[in-house]
């Protein structure tokens, strides 16, 4: 993946060099909105899991019982930041420059900010978690709730070859992008509510194509999707981290390795449980519409 990503910043530095006899002028600018999807690692079933069964341990009481009741009780499942991140569809914003490059206005330089919302669609999990009391067990309802962000920026090559043509112009391109994602996971008891929240930079890629139509000199439409490869760089594990409830910086943990925690646990239970963590990768695809504005900053003459 290392090896992509530093080819891509090579045909970047490449194309921009190519272009150097041109002066920069016909900017355009590009707001978008569409549905993203998660795939890879980055995707994932249901971060709440049930079961009937509670293995209950208590160091100083000397207590390690695993209880049966007659309902079920709601995990956060064991499979969230070990496997994958629980990711579901979900909303994409993005706004766009674009520089361009030639004289026959097929090669721009673009620049992007985009935010990417997942699980948007997705509610909040309703369970039970038992209560122990002096002398009796009995069960207290919980919500759980869970999202995966990402605010991204990105800079790249765009080739549409028949942009000339002022009407109808496909296009292809390609970005390195920066990527700071982040993940919360609440829980809520009554009024007492308590959530971990976790953050990470990491470099990547995207890849994208699409069609521009042209309504008049100063506007446009746009279709268009893309894909992204989201960590190609800086992967980490915290090593030995402890996940809790509580904690506002916690690793994303796409490198393998292991970390302690206690959020699988239903009561957030002192013993620490040691949980393996696979390598992830973090991609997604994105369909979106967009409208494209052409601002009239004169023109210039351009180099032979």
């Amino acid at each position: 993946m290392k090896t992509k990503i530093l080819f891509l910043i090579a045909v970047l530095i490449a194309a921009f060099s190519a272009q150097t006899y041109a002066q920069f002028d016909k900017f355009s600018f590009q707001i978008g909105a569409g549905i993203v999807n998660p795939d890879k690692g980055l995707r994932g079933n249901n971060y709440v899991s049930y079961s009937n069964k509670y293995h209950y341990v208590s160091v100083p009481l000397g207590v390690d019982t695993t209880f049966t009741f007659p309902y079920e009780i709601s995990y956060v499942d064991s499979s969230l930041m070990t496997r994958n991140y629980g990711a579901k569809t979900g909303f994409f914003i993005q706004g766009l420059a674009k520089i361009n490059l030639d004289k026959y206005e097929t090669v721009r330089l673009i620049g992007s900010v985009n935010f990417n919302a997942f699980n948007a669609f997705e509610g909040s999990k309703s369970g039970y978690i038992p209560e122990f009391g002096s002398s009796y067990i009995s069960q207290a309802a919980i919500d759980y709730d869970y999202n995966f962000r990402n605010f991204g920026l990105g800079l790249g090559i765009e080739v549409a070859p028949l942009s000339f043509t002022k009407v109808v112009s496909p296009f292809v391109n390609g970005q390195l992008t920066f990527n700071f994602m982040s993940a919360t996971l609440s829980k809520a008891k009554g009024y007492d509510t308590t959530k971990i929240d976790f953050l990470g930079f990491r470099m990547g890629a995207s890849l994208g194509a699409g069609i521009e139509f042209k309504v008049n000199p100063q506007w446009g439409l746009v279709l268009g999707a893309k894909y992204d490869f989201g960590n190609l760089l800086f992967k980490s594990s915290a090593r030995n981290e402890n996940l809790e409830w509580g904690r506002t910086n916690a690793s994303l943990n796409d490198e393998e390795g292991s970390f302690n925690a206690t959020i699988y646990d239903p009561l957030g239970a002192p013993v620490r449980q040691n949980m393996k963590s696979s390598q992830k990768d973090i991609n997604w695809s994105t369909f979106y519409l967009g409208v494209n504005f052409y601002p009239d900053f004169g023109t210039t003459t351009k180099k032979k």
